[in-house]
């Protein structure tokens, strides 16, 4: 099999850096893309060249699109090299994956013909697991509850049901219909024909709508329980922007991905704005309580 791992650096050199010289030496890994996606500052892409070899090639968007603009910036890229590539790994630099990590999802996408998608299970630095590794596509009806606190705390019952239980990821291998985009290993070949990321979203719902495409053609995707990488959770993203505005792109994707793929009504549409806007009342208490507890 022939592997790529494509790395989206975006103002998190020191990061890309560290990750980038643990994993070159993997022999599990044959090209090793590191994307800076348009970082603010321009010492960012001079740093980053100097990882540059044989195996790891450093590239510059040219404009800060958003993840999957930057992701598939990095895919085609890959495919423009003229090698055929069996599997890619999507990872951010924010990461700490093994060998065996590797190893373990290429192996699970050689042998199961109708898997697209395989990634370990997802820890933070202190080695606990992260609710958000794997959980199912968001109906509409979830992603309601989902968009305000209120509704959380009103509804969790049917908000937890868009989740995988505790007691489910004790499994070895658990199928599930979303993983998250910080690491996940991809059929190339399926990740081609599905047109790579939808660029129509800036963040958030890159997953949903990459699980959405591969349901229906009937591909599957997996959690790998017996594997695990360490992330620090939204680290790239926290660096990057405030809470509000997280909030903003957020709510803007959501929208999306319901009108596009789910095909909601106007009425749904409405009821979507107005939880939407008291999202951001909630927001003017929850903004200093997090500023307070430092988070």
């Amino acid at each position: 099999m022939k592997t790529a791992v494509i790395i989206l650096n975006y103002n998190s050199k020191n990061d890309t850096i560290r990750y980038v010289n643990k994993i070159k030496n993997y022999e599990v890994l044959d090209t090793i893309i590191v994307v800076d996606n348009k970082s603010t500052n321009s010492e960012e892409f001079k740093d980053l060249k100097l990882l540059q070899s044989e195996k790891v090639r450093v590239i510059l968007s040219n404009q800060n699109g958003g993840y999957s603009y930057g992701n598939n910036f990095g895919l085609k890229y890959l495919e423009a090299l003229g090698q055929d590539y069996d599997y890619v790994v999507i990872s951010n630099p924010d990461v700490e994956v093994s060998k065996e990590a590797f190893e373990a999802c290429f192996q699970e996408l050689e042998e199961n013909e109708k898997l697209a998608v395989c990634a370990p299970i997802m820890l933070n630095w202190e080695g606990n697991h992260i609710r958000r590794s794997s959980w199912k596509i968001r109906t509409p009806g979830i992603d309601m509850i989902n968009s305000s606190r209120l509704n959380e705390a009103l509804f969790y019952k049917w908000f937890r049901d868009g989740e995988y239980r505790e007691e489910e990821y004790k499994q070895e291998k658990l199928e599930v219909e979303c993983v998250s985009g910080a690491f996940f290993a991809i059929k190339l070949n399926l990740f081609k024909q599905i047109g790579y990321f939808d660029e129509n979203v800036f963040l958030f719902y890159e997953e949903d709508i990459l699980a959405s495409k591969l349901k229906k053609l009937g591909y599957k995707e997996m959690s790998l329980n017996s594997v695990s990488f360490k992330h620090f959770e939204s680290q790239s993203i926290g660096k990057a922007m405030s809470y509000f505005n997280k909030i903003k792109r957020l709510q803007t994707s959501k929208m999306y991905f319901q009108k596009t793929y789910h095909h909601i009504s106007s009425a749904q549409v409405a009821l979507f704005t107005i939880i939407n806007y008291w999202r951001r009342l909630e927001l003017l208490f929850e903004i200093p309580i997090r500023k307070i507890m430092g988070k």
